[in-house]
C-alpha cells in the first residue's frame, strides 16, 4: 500500500465467516505546505485499513494532524488488540461502538477507520450507497467551501484563482492580526464571496477575540471558527453573548458528550470523523447538534478522498460542508467524492463508492 511506511497487519479469525481486517501505517504528501496558527506541514501520517468479508472489501482512514492529542502508534496497538468477531456482520454500528469504546475511551481516529470501513461493507453488502443504507440521500445539490491556509500574498491569490467558482471561502488565520487584517483585506479585493475564518485556537484572550471578530464582521465573514484556546470556557461563554456573527467549535468539540457539556460556549459546531470516530458516531452528534438548536458544519483534516468520501454521505444533515482536505494531497491513493466548482459529485456505487486510484 505505501512501502516503507509501515507493516501490514493482517487478522482472521475461524467462525467469523471469513471477516479479516488489515491495516498500515503511511504518510500522504500535501500538494502545497499547509500552514494554520499553530503549525505548518507538508504531509500528515494515516493509517489505512480494509476489512474483508467474502469477496467484498471495505475501505477506511485514519488521519493525524498535528494538533490532534492521538497519538498513531497508539491507535495502531489499539488496532492490533480489536477482537474482529465483535464486528461480525450483520453490522450493528450500536453494540460494535460500545466494545470499540470498552476496547479504549479514545483512539478515534482508527475508530473512524474501522467505522468507515464497515459502512463501506454494509452499503455493498446490501447494494446499496452509504446514504441510501443510512436513509440520507440528500434532496438538493451540496456545496463544500475552499480552503486557504496561512501565508504569503502570493501564496494567498494563487489559492484564490484554485477556488474558482467555489460559493464559499474558509480563510485560515492565527495570533498575528496585522496578518490578519492584511489577509482578509487583500481576499477582499479580489473576492467578494462570503467568508468563513478559522483562527485554530490562534487568539489568547477575549478582548483581542472580540476586536477581531467586530471588525471581521465588516468583511462579509460569516462566523468564526475556534477562535481561543479550548480550555478559555469562559472566554467563549463571554465572546458568545457580544459576538455579531456565529462562533463555531471545532478542537473543544470531539464526542457527542462535549456538544451536551459545551453547548452554551458556541452557536454551532464542526463535526469531523476523526474527532468523533467516525460515520455512526458523527450522525450521533449532527443530530444532537440539530435537538440542541446548534448550527452544523460537517468538517475534515488534509486527509485522502477515502475518508472525506465517507463523509460526504452525512452531508444533507448539515448546514455547512467543509469538504475539500483532500485537494492538497498530491498523489491521492483514492478515487471516491470529486468537487466541481464547489459541488459535490458522489462516485456512484455501493458502500462509499471510494477505490483504490490506479
Amino acid at each position: 500500500m505505501y512501502p516503507g511506511h509501515g507493516k501490514i497487519c493482517l487478522f482472521s479469525s475461524p467462525g467469523m465467516n471469513g471477516l479479516r481486517m488489515r491495516f498500515e501505517a503511511g504518510e500522504l504528501s500535501f500538494r502545497e505546505v499547509f500552514e494554520v496558527s499553530s503549525n505548518a506541514r507538508r504531509s500528515t501520517k494515516i493509517i489505512d485499513l480494509e476489512i474483508y468479508y467474502h469477496d467484498q472489501v471495505g475501505y477506511g482512514q485514519a488521519s493525524f494532524p498535528p494538533y490532534m492529542v492521538e497519538n498513531r502508534e497508539k491507535n495502531l496497538e489499539f488496532l492490533s488488540n480489536l477482537d474482529i468477531s465483535r464486528l461480525a456482520y450483520p453490522f450493528r454500528f450500536a453494540e460494535i461502538h460500545q466494545y470499540l469504546d470498552k476496547v479504549s475511551p479514545v483512539h478515534r481516529p482508527a475508530k473512524a477507520a474501522v467505522d468507515m470501513a464497515l459502512h463501506d461493507l454494509a452499503g455493498k453488502l446490501t447494494g446499496q450507497t452509504v446514504s441510501n443504507y443510512l436513509m440520507l440521500e440528500p434532496k438538493a445539490p451540496l456545496f463544500s467551501s475552499f480552503t486557504i491556509g496561512i501565508g504569503s500574498d502570493e501564496f494567498l491569490l494563487r489559492q484564490l484563482d484554485k477556488a474558482g467558482e467555489f460559493p464559499f471561502l474558509k480563510i485560515k488565520l492565527g495570533a498575528v492580526s496585522d496578518y490578519n487584517r492584511h489577509a482578509i483585506d487583500l481576499i477582499r479585493r479580489h473576492s467578494n464571496l462570503p467568508l468563513g475564518v478559522d483562527f485554530n485556537q490562534g487568539l489568547q484572550d477575549r478582548e483581542t477575540a472580540i476586536r477581531m471578530v467586530e471588525w471581521l464582521s465588516g468583511k462579509g465573514v460569516e462566523y468564526i471558527e475556534q477562535p481561543m484556546p479550548v480550555a478559555s470556557e469562559d472566554d467563549y461563554l463571554w465572546l458568545k453573548s457580544r459576538s455579531p456573527m456565529d462562533i463555531i467549535g471545532d478542537e473543544s468539540i470531539q464526542t457527542p458528550q462535549d456538544i451536551i457539556n459545551k453547548k452554551e460556549l458556541f452557536h454551532g459546531v464542526n463535526i469531523k470523523l476523526m474527532k468523533c470516530g467516525g460515520i455512526y458516531r458523527a450522525h450521533e452528534s449532527v443530530r444532537l447538534a440539530r435537538q440542541l438548536g446548534l448550527k452544523t458544519m460537517l468538517g475534515c483534516m488534509v486527509e485522502s478522498t477515502c475518508a472525506i468520501t465517507a463523509a460526504a454521505h452525512l452531508g444533507a444533515l448539515f448546514d455547512r460542508l467543509d469538504l475539500d482536505g483532500s485537494l492538497n494531497i498530491a498523489d491521492d491513493p483514492y478515487t471516491g467524492m470529486r468537487l466541481e466548482h464547489g459541488r459535490i459529485i458522489m462516485p456512484g456505487g455501493a458502500g462509499t463508492g471510494v477505490r483504490k486510484a490506479g
